[in-house]
């Protein structure tokens, strides 16, 4: 009998919603909720977004518990029978005094049952830092659907529309401060951009500033590079703010050929030249011929190679072709956590014309991706820490890939993107060096 009690899970909105909050850099997140449900993202806040600035007496001031990030209000079972706003009221005026400028109140799913009125209680408490009450993250949603709820919140609080757009300007959406490499991942994008004279105005709640945020509506385009994290956002901007949106029908900007289809259609709808992503892409090509040329010239080890991989769907979609076409890899098995319906649909259909026999799961527990490792045996594994672990306890040699969230064990001091460009170097580089053990 299996013990499901131990099996991994996806993050959930709650993390998702706590995550859009503690991506603005100014911000603080209230959770209104038991103390066990912070420690978690409190930790992963301060380990991939850390604040240096932040005086250690608040680590041991009431309702921090000894945590440098989201402070809760360590609700009882007196709170759920009596109500939650006599803590609400008292963490807000304590968080009104350290001169943030954003509070996010967050309901845990059990509080949003109460039936508290967060805005209410808000006005009521008289604090002059502007707060933005997320009334309920659902009970049995995604990360990634918490995380688009509470940033379309947060846009319609804060952000005006603008009298006039910024020529050439864009907003990047679909990052989040829990995504793998994510730091090294927007820079390359805003290289890229501003090769041919783009400029990013916000990334959205990904270590963004609230003068970003609330200067998002003047961007002319919305460029969404993760469709599970950025189609909501981009169709409420849409509707609100009048910014049209490219992303959704192009794919992720993994690998050479989606690099170079993502970044023309960018620079397409703004009529610049292809000069500049054709360059690159050259560059990069003649980067890794000698590289690989070097790698198989004896025995071409990477043709044929069968791999696994896991991520969001936006994500596997575009590294899977990739691997597949540029290195000559086979895709034995594609696991997909986070979904997305047009990524998903990609993924589906460019697996079929491929007449590629490979083994789908979405949203698989540890003992599934087991269980399909060890039936289809690749020698590579991209993925996150749960894949990681997997590896190391299969029956065959398989080697592992730092690829997708949930992963925080590696430390990239260096500039080593994935996506881009420059991400194919770093992929690259990643195999043939693991394929060498």
């Amino acid at each position: 009998m299996k013990n499901y009690s131990t099996a991994s899970t996806r993050p959930d909105s709650l993390t998702g919603a706590i995550a859009a909050f503690e991506g603005i850099n100014e911000a603080c997140t209230l959770l209104n909720g038991p103390l066990g449900c912070k420690v978690y993202v409190s930790y992963m806040a301060s380990l991939l977004s850390p604040r240096l600035s932040t005086p250690k007496a608040d680590y041991l001031s009431d309702f921090y518990f000894g945590q440098s990030r989201v402070p809760c209000t360590y609700i009882d079972e007196q709170d759920f029978i009596y109500g939650t706003e006599h803590k609400v009221t008292q963490a807000l005026k304590m968080l009104d005094s350290k001169n943030y400028g954003l509070i996010g109140v967050v309901n845990h799913s059990g509080t949003s049952l109460i039936g508290d009125d967060l805005s209410r209680i808000i006005q009521s408490s008289n604090i002059n830092t502007p707060a933005v009450p997320i009334e309920s993250s659902s009970f049995n949603g995604t990360y990634a659907s918490g995380f688009q709820n509470a940033v379309t919140k947060i846009l319609s609080c804060i952000t005006p529309k603008a009298d006039k757009k910024v020529p050439k300007s864009v907003n990047l959406i679909g990052y989040t401060l829990f995504h793998y490499n994510w730091e090294n991942d927007v820079a390359e994008l805003e290289r890229m951009l501003e090769l041919f004279g783009v400029k990013v105005i916000s990334t959205l709640c990904t270590a963004d500033s609230i003068a970003n945020i609330k200067s998002a509506s003047q961007a002319e385009l919305n460029v969404v590079v993760h469709e599970e994290y950025g189609n909501t956002i981009a169709s409420f901007m849409e509707k609100e703010y009048g910014i049209p949106h490219i992303g959704l029908e192009i794919g992720s900007p993994y690998g050479l050929s989606a690099s170079e289809i993502w970044f023309k259609d960018i620079a397409g709808f703004f009529k610049l030249t292809d000069e500049p992503i054709n360059t690159e892409s050259a560059r990069i090509r003649k980067k890794c011929y000698p590289t690989l040329l070097r790698a198989t010239a004896i025995n071409n080890h990477l043709r044929g190679l069968p791999f696994g991989i896991f991520g969001d769907s936006s994500q596997v979609t575009s590294v899977t072709a990739f691997l597949y076409e540029y290195l000559g890899m086979c895709p034995v098995v594609v696991g997909v956590k986070e979904v997305g319906a047009n990524s998903l649909d990609m993924l589906k259909t460019y697996l079929a014309e491929n007449s590629l026999e490979t083994k789908i799961l979405v949203n698989p527990d540890q003992y599934e991706l087991a269980d399909c490792l060890n039936e289809t045996t690749p020698r590579l594994v991209f993925g996150g820490r749960i894949e990681e672990k997997i590896v190391l306890s299969l029956k065959f040699p398989a080697q592992f890939i730092p690829f997708s969230f949930p992963y925080y064990d590696r430390v990239n001091l260096t500039s080593r993107p994935i996506v881009g460009f420059n991400g194919v170097l770093t992929l690259v580089e990643e195999i043939i060096n693991y394929n060498k053990k």
